[in-house]
């Protein structure tokens, strides 16, 4: 029963949401016509004497309804589930260097608030903020043998 309601790879949302339109249309085409026969319009008796059997078939309609919506929720569960452990999106995480963070307590070093004047000798690119020289590509560290290594000591 579990695998039944829980499945893995659930049906597609289109396919669900389909058939339980489908199911909803048929049901209250069936219990309307179900209801229609049993009108005092359609077989010829009074309100007084036909209310018992209306109510009681309105209720059963509605009950079924409710419970075709209850199901059709229940195989929903699984794509809830997705969409709710989607992971992360491109844009869910932002992080930035200590360093680079606005000056919120220099007004002139802060990267946001109002517009600057740009110096014309600077032009358009400023001066790169580099925390450290470049080092060269031919300076790589040499792996360490063996029995260089130190392990931790606990």
């Amino acid at each position: 029963m579990r695998d039944f309601i829980l499945m893995r790879r659930p049906l597609p949302r289109r396919t669900l949401i389909f058939s339980h339109c489908v199911l909803q249309v048929g049901l209250l085409l069936a219990g309307g016509a179900w209801l229609w026969r049993h009108s005092p319009a359609a077989n010829g008796l009074s309100w007084q004497a036909s209310w018992p059997m209306l109510a009681l078939g309105g209720g059963v309609l509605l009950l079924a309804m409710a419970l075709v919506r209850l199901f059709a929720e229940l195989w929903m569960v699984p794509h809830h589930m997705q969409a709710r452990r989607g992971g992360f999106a491109p844009g869910d995480v932002m992080t930035r260097a200590i360093d680079r963070r606005p000056a919120m307590h220099d007004p002139e070093q802060a990267w946001i608030g109002t517009a600057k004047p740009l110096d014309p000798d600077e032009g358009v690119v400023g001066q790169a903020r580099v925390a450290q020289p470049r080092q060269p590509a031919t300076a790589k560290r040499q792996p360490t043998s063996p029995s260089q290594r130190q392990e931790p000591s606990l």
